[in-house]
């Protein structure tokens, strides 16, 4: 008896450090555990710093948003200004010389002669001025009564005369020439208009003019008015 309540009590001493060292182990085991939990937790693919990493990697490599600030926004640029274009000539110049102007150039009209049943007068504007001016073309031609009012109706253009389209130059004292038509007063059964009282013309390229009250026996008879281009001789 004595001896088995050795052998009991020899185990209950074996059994005493084993419990001993194993009471340990059982708590770092359990502490392992819930680490190694907890570290599964952390790395899963549904852990939430997971989630929060992959939005962070998203917002890295996403465009950045424009932000809304409530500051006055920025002005525009200015557009640039519309080029301008050159500004025009204030007249013509044939040739490099000044064309010409009103007030260097007197008129006056001659007549010319009747050749088949036509009348001619030799239109002339001399040029009064110090230096050459040129002109190009033809004259604009009208008719006044003594009260200012147009008779008829403006000279039509044609190409009789000396001018060949060319520009004419005139030294000071010299004349450009324009031949003035008019139908003969026996060939038209006196179908004439009413007797003027000024010569106006508009010298080639001006808005002004120039007159005379020498008609040089003018009477302009058929409706039938018509005027050349200025040449450097009378026809």
């Amino acid at each position: 008896m004595s001896h088995t309540h050795r052998r009991d009590g020899h185990g209950r001493r074996r059994g005493g450090p084993d419990q001993a060292r194993g009471r340990p182990r059982g708590v770092w085991g359990a502490a392992l555990a819930l680490a190694c939990a907890a570290a599964l937790t952390a790395c899963g693919p549904d852990g939430g710093d997971a989630d929060a990493a992959g939005a962070a990697s998203d917002a890295s490599t996403s465009p950045a948003a424009t932000p809304t600030g409530t500051g006055t926004p920025a002005e525009p640029a200015p557009s640039s200004p519309p080029p301008t274009s050159a500004a025009p000539s204030a007249s013509a110049k044939p040739g490099g010389i000044a064309r010409c102007e009103t007030d260097g150039l007197a008129l006056s009209l001659v007549a010319n002669g009747q050749e088949m049943n036509s009348k001619y007068f030799d239109l002339r504007l001399t040029n009064t001025g110090s230096e050459p001016c040129d002109l190009l073309g033809h004259p604009g031609v009208s008719l006044l009564d003594a009260g200012g009012k147009r008779v008829g109706e403006p000279a039509t253009r044609s190409q009789d005369g000396t001018g060949d389209g060319g520009a004419v130059r005139l030294r000071p004292g010299q004349a450009a020439h324009a031949t003035v038509k008019t139908a003969g007063e026996g060939v038209t059964d006196g179908r004439c208009w009413p007797e003027a009282a000024t010569l106006l013309v508009y010298p080639p390229g001006s808005r002004q003019t120039v007159t005379t009250a020498d008609l040089a026996g003018l009477k302009v008879c058929g409706d039938s008015f018509q005027v050349g281009p200025v040449g450097d001789r009378a026809p």
